[in-house]
């Protein structure tokens, strides 16, 4: 009897695949029987899409269609599903993949070809077979993907996305689906259809010699050339993690992807959509073999649906995390850093155009102006020869601003008074305008197959930088050497490393750099080794390691990790992804006053308090400028006070409870709509912190696991010190909790304790 698809199950899941083609056509969670698979747009491929970097150009590789078969029986492919009682495993073997030219856009984004976006032309035979894999295990709701590709041709597959999900939403309707990606931390959209594919607003504001773009709607794509609204996001670089997750709060189900990337290696995310019009989203692990005539063969990857919302996939990717058996990073995190609030940030000592406000003879001043607020961490950047954002490598201390002396003098008055100092370091960058820095760029700047540099632009028109190969051996012990300068010599115990984890990594073929010869992926190794030469060569004590960006391979080895909320869209960012995921690691936020921000546009200062109360119950590191007349609290006297207090609280918090280990709103059975409540296991219990411009009210109920009756005790915006409250414990949907009534005023921490 003719089958057009092919069923497997576990009695979980099941899956159907194209009888002829082994396409996705169905991936059903059989206790609701909802297939997750409801839309198949003619211009996506499912299961596998990559592509092949040739002579003639770069070209779609995509698994072969009906017309493609039809036309030339050499591609079909053979698909063998083995059903079991409780398991089953489905086997396509490809003998030949097809390719597509990929299509010139123009300058409205539309196809410049004769064919519709959504009828591609048929493909073309290529010498590449490929043999996918799906597991469904017995008892399992994570289905597990395999691919292995051979390539005999003289081309070079560049990235292959699997597996290759398209079309996809849960139960009736795709306007109620939330996406939550790992971009930059973490990241929510509600109706990704939608709003993947939308024209969100954008603005551009004027700092300096800075032309800043500010997405004010949430995250969208861009448009390629099959229709498709694309977001990719580069592991390391946008992408924290390696999972996504898809989920229906009113249905309480969800679909999980992700890749066991054991060795932490250059791979992506990808998420599509094409709009309303045809709607679902796709969702794909991206891949990057870089394989020439040879065979490769993917890490296992993960699809799955589970009850609930994002926390489930959060939950098993933590889970699997947990047994790569890593190295132990050391001390990465000194006590004083352990209890400290956050740092005041000073860009302000020589900018990218020149202007000097500060030299190193006022570095003890500012940090009485810091420690006035309760800080006790000082951030410098600017003091490298010809300043911030122009100067890069130029590692020594500038003239302009005073004798190397006179630095070391300031820093030493500064640990008299308590107090910690972090240099600002690029960790990528050289200034391509430096006549002394042109043999550095042959030798070590990142290059294509091509020879071209990789050229990155910030600020003014005139100014280009090429990215340096964290694999080119000597740029990398030179980076090592300048941390180890600053720290040793000039005194600092706390450094920052710009765009180490938020920086896209790069692919390198530099013929020069034998270290990664042949495997231009090498990149999120090289910075393991620089971590790694740094840590060898800490003080006793430590030293507290910032840097920007949020990534899984690095954190465990960082005191910090950068994540610019403010940056936006503000809509979408939701940084609880990350940190639950990791909840021991510590994410520092930047903060912003209300008043007379010229750094950063309106939109963003005018959720100044939103920013800090968010921060605050996160637990996150308080990252707050102080550049005199451009961005500085001392102009806006109601929320340097609001942030004094914020700061004393959060010490308090610190000082008596620790860091605490982040649940987010896992463990908290009930609170009042509209503010921010979130849960922390402590030592001998639990604590919520809150937070809510228009004051706290109301009830929380967190659950309880304890026999003991608990007590309560809170400290407040405006008392920071320890008051006991009423507490009573209480049935919630058969759940024992313990209840309390919130105090009124802006922002409490609770600890229930026995």
């Amino acid at each position: 009897m003719y089958q057009s698809r092919l069923h497997a199950t576990n009695g979980i899941v099941s899956i159907a695949v194209d009888a002829l083609n082994g396409e996705i056509l169905e991936f059903t969670r059989e206790s609701t029987w909802d297939n997750a698979a409801k839309n198949h747009v003619r211009s996506t491929r499912s299961l596998l899409d990559g592509l092949l970097h040739t002579s003639d150009g770069d070209r779609r590789l995509y698994v072969p269609r009906y017309l493609e078969i039809r036309e030339d029986g050499r591609l079909t492919p053979d698909i063998a599903v083995e059903q079991r009682d409780k398991s089953a495993r489905v086997t396509i073997t490809y003998p030949m993949l097809v390719t597509f030219p990929k299509v010139e856009m123009d300058g409205a984004g539309k196809p410049v070809n004769k064919h519709d976006y959504r009828l591609p032309p048929l493909g073309e035979p290529v010498d590449i077979s490929a043999t996918v894999t799906i597991e469904l295990p017995e008892n399992e709701c994570r289905t597990l993907w395999r691919l292995a590709v051979e390539n005999r041709t003289d081309g070079e597959i560049d990235q292959i996305c699997f597996p290759s999900m398209d079309g996809l939403w849960l139960g009736e309707s795709w306007e109620d689906d939330m996406l939550v990606i790992p971009h930059h931390a973490g990241l929510r959209t509600v109706n990704p259809t939608k709003n993947l594919a939308s024209v969100q607003p954008r603005i551009n504001w004027k700092w300096q010699e800075y032309i800043y773009g500010y997405n004010l709607g949430h995250l969208s794509g861009a448009r390629d050339d099959r229709g498709a609204y694309v977001v990719e996001m580069s592991y390391s670089g946008a992408a924290s993690m390696l999972w996504m997750d898809l989920y229906d709060p009113g249905e309480g189900t969800g679909l999980y992807i992700t890749c066991r990337n054991e060795r932490l290696i250059m791979k992506g995310l990808r998420l599509e959509s094409f709009g309303e019009q045809y709607p679902g989203v796709g969702l794909a692990i991206v891949h990057k073999p870089c394989l020439k005539q040879g065979a490769w063969e993917s890490e296992e990857c993960v699809v799955a649906f589970h009850e609930g919302d994002w926390h489930w996939g959060a939950d098993d990717y933590r889970a699997w995390f947990g047994t790569l058996n890593r190295p132990d990073p050391g001390h990465h995190r000194p006590l004083w850093f352990e209890k400290s609030a956050g740092l005041i940030a000073h860009y302000d000592f020589q900018y990218q155009g020149g202007g000097i406000v500060h030299r190193f003879s006022d570095i003890p001043e500012l940090l009485r102006q810091a420690q006035a607020l309760g800080f006790n961490h000082l951030l410098l950047s600017g003091w490298n020869e010809d300043g911030f954002d122009f100067g890069f490598p130029h590692y020594k201390p500038n003239h302009k601003l005073g004798t190397e002396q006179e630095l070391k003098d300031a820093l030493a008055e500064v640990k008299r008074m308590g107090g910690h100092v972090a240099f600002y370091v690029n960790s990528r960058l050289c200034n391509t305008g430096f006549e002394d820095q042109q043999e550095r760029i042959k030798k070590s700047a990142v290059m294509d197959r091509e020879g071209k540099l990789h050229i990155e632009k910030y600020g003014a028109a005139d100014v280009y930088f090429a990215s340096l190969c964290i694999n080119d051996t000597e740029w990398r012990n030179e980076l090592a050497d300048v941390v180890r300068y600053l720290t040793h010599e000039i005194g600092a115990d706390s450094m920052y490393l710009d765009q180490l984890a938020m920086g896209g990594s790069c692919k390198c073929y530099h013929p020069g750099h034998a270290e990664h010869r042949n495997n231009p992926i090498a990149w999120n190794q090289g910075y393991e080794k620089l971590l790694a030469r740094m840590r060898s060569e800490y003080d006793p004590e430590g030293m507290a390691l910032i840097y920007e960006g949020c990534n899984d391979n690095f954190g465990p080895g960082a005191s910090g990790q950068l994540i610019t909320v403010l940056s936006g869209p503000l809509h979408d960012w939701m940084p609880e992804v990350y940190k639950y995921t990791f909840p021991e690691q510590i994410l520092v936020d930047m903060m912003n006053a209300r008043r007379n921000s010229a750094m950063r546009p309106e939109h963003v200062a005018r959720h100044s308090t939103e920013l800090l109360h968010r921060a605050f119950v996160n637990g996150s590191y308080l990252w707050c400028y102080d550049l005199e007349w451009d961005n500085t609290w001392r102009r806006d006297p109601e929320q340097w006070e609001r942030l004094r207090k914020i700061v004393a609280l959060r010490t308090a918090w610190l000082d008596r409870y620790g860091q605490g280990r982040f649940t987010d709103v896992v463990g908290v059975a009930r609170a009042p709509e509209g503010q921010m409540i979130k849960r922390y296991e402590i030592e001998g219990g639990l604590l919520a912190a809150c937070a809510c411009e228009s004051g706290l009210s109301g009830t929380v109920f967190m659950e309880w696991p304890g026999d003991n009756a608990p007590r309560v005790e809170c400290m407040t915006l405006d008392r920071p010190e320890p008051l006991a409250i009423p507490c009573r414990v209480e049935s919630l949907k058969g759940k024992r909790c313990v209840a309390f009534d919130l105090p009124e005023t802006e922002m409490a921490v609770a600890a229930i304790r026995t």
